[in-house]
Order: structure tokens, then sequence, then C-alpha cells
């Protein structure tokens, strides 16, 4: 295509147009990206740190399986990365 035309040429019109939807597409797909991120970091109930399990409201539905679901077992009991010196010995589970 040569330079300094600000048309483009009648064989490249189908691509000019593909070039088109894929911008409209970029600018939504960004648009979502920026409210998912300012939803994440202006809500302050997500307290992930105890709970790995935590499904946001958002995400959830009633017809989820496992949507109400906790971990209660012994490995989800501390949080994640552990406090510095957060055990002495080595906890024994019977």
């Amino acid at each position: 295509m040569p330079r300094r035309i600000p048309d483009y040429p009648d064989a490249y019109s189908g691509w000019n147009l593909v070039s088109s939807y894929e911008s409209i597409i970029s600018i939504v797909a960004s648009l979502v990206f920026l409210y998912t991120l300012y939803d994440l970091l202006a809500r302050q109930e997500y307290n992930l740190a105890n709970n790995y399990w935590y499904v946001p409201q958002f995400f959830s539905s009633s017809r989820a399986i496992g949507a109400t679901s906790t971990a209660t077992t012994l490995e989800w009991s501390l949080t994640s990365p552990p406090s510095f010196h957060t055990v002495n010995s080595l906890p024994l589970q019977s």
C-alpha cells in the first residue's frame, strides 16, 4: 500500500473492516478488564486469607454445585503464606 494516501484502496476495504471490528472488540475487552480490576480493588468484603474456597456473590449461582462449601480441613486452617514462626513444632494429626 502506498504511503501518505488518506484512503485505503478498494482491495483493502475488507481488511479495513476486520481491523475496525477488532479494535472495537479490544476496547470492550479493556473496559471489562478495568471494571473487574476496579471492582476487586474497591470492594473490601473479600477476605481471602482464611477461606480459599470463597466464591464472590458476583460469580455464585444458586444452582452451582458446591457454591457454599467451606474449607475446614487441617491444611487450610492457617493463612497462606503462614506468618513467620507460626508454629514451633510440627502439628500432629490423628
